[in-house]
């Protein structure tokens, strides 16, 4: 028996690497990377902003107004009875004493939410490699970083998740059955999880609608329309949302910017994102064999648009820039991943190369966002630590008495006030220490807005 040369092992290894084969190994070395990237990243995060809302003043509501209102007032137009749930059945079972326990469900949800992408990608006929390679980039999007390593944005991935498990349940032919009443069970959970939910129920809608499956759709969408019918007019608000004056001109830019800085980010680069903008268009125009696949890559192509023209509407008065803010690119992103890996994979129409091309900027796209995810970490984690050194300070230091209870000591955490500190204590979130040193003692000084020590 002769002995391979190396030009025959070459031939083969690169045989393999062409294979379906590898493309999923690649993937699960991707998987396992992304793990490792978010264990590493997520260790140095802490509770910040919004995360307070829900385990401080949540339960302050509870306990003042009662169950109702706990669950059911809006924060900032959304409705996040589903988060407010998971996020009060951790903070019972493990305190404050580590953010692990309120991050975890949130990469979780990241990790769901792109192997659901990937296997709507399979279904609709992205190949292996293309698949592979974009799934990968959504695992380690750190142009969307607040959706992994901020655990309030549990409410964007639960809604998210739903919506793509929703869409999975009723991908089957024939009358309705348990798995489009599960698939509506789902859609509920992700409409009660952030605003989002009610234009991702249209999405489902519009998906059965074109597969003339009216019982299915009702099924979908009419327990979801009752009840945020409900809620809208029983307990929506969005007092933030009514300030300025919105108009249709600030909503095309903001949804303009979110579009622009998305496509930037996935592809790499400014200059593609105009061409990866008309591979999605011509997916979407494109009339598929399969019913399935024509009405989800549409959906998926064009729901992204009413969403942010909506979100546009309510916030381009606060600031055009915060279109491109990572929630934002990461939700847009995740939206469109199906037809922008199909617009991908449609290269090979010109040449072998161009595939090639377009798969090599791609991995290099993985690469940057990378290196994105740790400089965003970074300063997340810098940030919500020298919160947290200052709360310690407070709470130890005898000023606390002098000011009043209701002041923010970090404008950045509105929901932590001096009055409310000992709840961190308590809950095991902060150790009180005495400053001891004149910078600490200046520290604390500013924060109370007190005069500097003479």
């Amino acid at each position: 028996m002769t002995t391979p040369s190396a030009v025959q092992l070459a031939h083969r290894a690169r045989s393999w690497v062409a294979t379906d084969r590898a493309a999923q190994a690649a993937f699960g070395l991707a998987l396992v990377a992304s793990v490792v990237v978010m264990a590493v990243l997520g260790n140095d995060q802490w509770f910040i902003r919004d995360d307070w809302a829900f385990v401080i003043t949540r339960n302050l509501i509870h306990d003042q107004a009662g169950w109702q209102q706990w669950l059911f007032t809006s924060q900032d137009g959304h409705w996040m009875t589903a988060p407010i749930l998971v996020y009060r059945a951790i903070q019972l079972a493990f305190g404050l004493g580590s953010y692990w326990p309120f991050l975890l469900p949130t990469m979780l949800l990241h990790v769901s939410i792109v192997v659901m992408l990937r296997a709507l990608c399979l279904r609709v006929g992205v190949s292996m490699w293309t698949t592979t390679i974009v799934c990968s980039l959504l695992l380690l999007f750190g142009n969307g970083w607040e959706n992994v390593l901020f655990g309030i944005q549990i409410t964007y991935n639960l809604s998210l998740a739903m919506f793509l498990a929703h869409l999975l349940l009723v991908d089957h032919d024939g009358p309705a059955d348990r798995r489009d009443v599960v698939g509506a069970v789902a859609g509920c959970i992700g409409l009660m999880s952030s605003a989002f939910g009610p234009f991702f129920a249209a999405g489902t809608f519009a998906v059965l609608a074109q597969r003339r499956r009216w019982r299915a759709a009702a099924i979908a969408v009419v327990p979801q329309a009752v009840i945020y019918t409900w809620w809208l007019f029983s307990w929506g608000d969005d007092p933030a949302g009514e300030q300025g004056q919105t108009s249709i001109g600030g909503a095309l830019r903001f949804a303009r910017l979110t579009f622009t800085a998305t496509l930037t980010s996935m592809t790499g680069q400014v200059i593609f994102a105009g061409a990866a903008l008309l591979g999605i268009v011509a997916i979407a125009c494109w009339r598929r064999p399969s019913r399935w696949d024509h009405a989800m890559l549409v959906t998926l192509a064009v729901l992204p648009v009413p969403v942010f023209l909506a979100i546009g509407w309510q916030r381009a008065v606060f600031g055009i820039d915060s279109a491109a803010a990572s929630r934002y690119q990461y939700m847009a992103a995740m939206l469109l991943a199906v037809p922008f890996a199909l617009a991908v994979d449609q290269l090979r129409r010109y040449s072998g190369w161009a595939l090639l091309v377009g798969r090599t900027l791609l991995v290099i796209s993985v690469l940057t966002n990378t290196r994105y995810f740790r400089t965003s970490s970074d300063d997340w984690a810098a940030r919500s630590t020298d919160a947290r050194i200052t709360y310690e300070l407070i709470a130890g230091s005898p000023l606390r008495n002098e000011v009043d209870p209701s002041i923010a000591p970090v404008p950045f955490d509105p929901d932590v006030t001096v009055g409310r500190l000992p709840i961190l204590v308590d809950e095991g979130a902060i150790t009180p220490r005495t400053p001891a040193t004149p910078d600490e003692i200046a520290r604390v000084r500013a924060a109370l807005g007190l005069p500097p020590a003479p």
